[in-house]
């Protein structure tokens, strides 16, 4: 890397492109001024269970180490004063929902099967004159001797709509042309999504079905029960147990969110495993990430360096049905900047602009 740098070769990471694609001031502020934003919960929660997975894989510590470091870091969360959002409620609901989420996944993760490598540094070749540098967090070796490995990320976030998918997936997209790049032949990509769950069971796919079929649901880790509620009722029914017992049930299983106290029978029934969603990587896509770096890269090569030629991001958004909305969940919550002067400009004047005599 150092020998890139004095050659005077541009080393970009996947953080500064999406940095600068989303918002140049902040890109400016960053990677020219040099100043360090605060860090938001979800990068410092997400740092924490990274971590503490990486040492779970190599056999540092065990699984029950993980509810440990994310109650952890929620408490030294709290007396820094990091918050995560409020709902438009001024409620916590975003907050309980995550936590339920993650606690449970902490609480039920069974480390990996196979060897892998995490943390690995990547490096890709654009051209000449340009590199993009990363670490992926887990590579499985597949097949050691013919150089065939598995990528995946860990991901705290929640899904990725459809029309995410290609911005999510340049990371992966990147990670597997690395490695290419160094002989290696990917099998597959794809993000484990720590908040979901998927959950295999025999059952009848609709009311109208006779025999039972195999099924795959997925579904967020706080919702598993309620998920199968109906479920969980129809075989505890089938079993002879009287209502009351079943209402007892289900009442504690949805309070705790888990199938352990049920009969051992309904219980064993079902098998809930970390929701892997993989993410096929083709040639389009491949150049399509390739295009997006370089024309990240050279809309940044291109400015001045004063501070006027770094606009903000857009406050607003187009809604469906052509109305321009705020969009400022961003700058008010995870940009690291939250004294950003562009953002108390546009927050003050819609304050200002707000019709005192509107009846609603």
């Amino acid at each position: 890397m150092q020998k890139l740098f004095d050659e005077g070769k541009h080393v970009y990471s996947f953080s500064k492109l999406n940095t600068i694609d989303n918002c140049l001031y902040e890109a400016y502020l960053t990677y020219i001024k040099h100043k360090k934003g605060i860090p938001n919960v979800y990068g410092c929660m997400g740092t924490e269970i990274h971590d503490t997975l990486e040492m779970i894989v190599h056999g540092e510590c065990t699984e029950s180490e993980l509810i440990k470091a994310m109650n952890k870091e929620l408490s030294d969360m709290e007396m820094l004063g990091i918050e995560f959002p409020k709902d438009r409620n001024g409620g916590d609901s975003i907050k309980d929902g995550w936590v339920a989420n993650m606690g449970h996944f902490c609480r039920y993760f069974v480390k990996p099967k196979g060897n892998f490598i995490t943390e690995k540094f990547l490096l890709l070749k654009i051209d000449e004159d340009h590199y993009l540098q990363g670490y992926c967090d887990l590579i499985k070796i597949v097949d050691e001797e013919n150089k065939i490995v598995s990528v995946y990320d860990w991901k705290t976030s929640s899904q990725f709509s459809t029309a995410d998918l290609i911005h999510h997936g340049r990371q992966l997209v990147i990670y597997q042309m690395a490695l290419e790049q160094l002989g290696y032949k990917v099998k597959e990509c794809a993000w484990i999504m720590l908040k979901y769950c998927t959950i295999k069971y025999m059952g009848k796919k609709t009311s109208r079905s006779k025999n039972d079929t195999l099924i795959e649901k997925v579904c967020e880790r706080r919702k598993i029960v309620e998920t199968l509620q109906s479920d969980i009722e129809s075989k505890l029914t089938k079993l002879g147990y009287d209502e009351l017992d079943i209402e007892v049930m289900l009442h504690n299983a949805l309070q705790n969110n888990n199938l352990d106290d049920l009969p051992n029978e309904v219980r064993s029934e079902y098998k809930i495993i970390p929701y892997v969603r993989k993410y096929e990587v083709d040639d389009e896509k491949k150049q399509e990430c390739l295009n997006y770096i370089t024309s990240t890269y050279s809309k940044w090569e291109d400015l001045s360096g004063d501070e006027k030629d770094y606009p903000h991001r857009k406050f607003t958004r187009t809604t469906k049905s052509g109305k321009e909305s705020p969009d400022t969940f961003f700058c008010n919550n995870l940009c690291g900047f939250n004294d950003c002067p562009h953002i108390r400009k546009y927050l003050d004047t819609r304050e200002n602009n707000t019709e005192e005599d509107d009846l609603f």
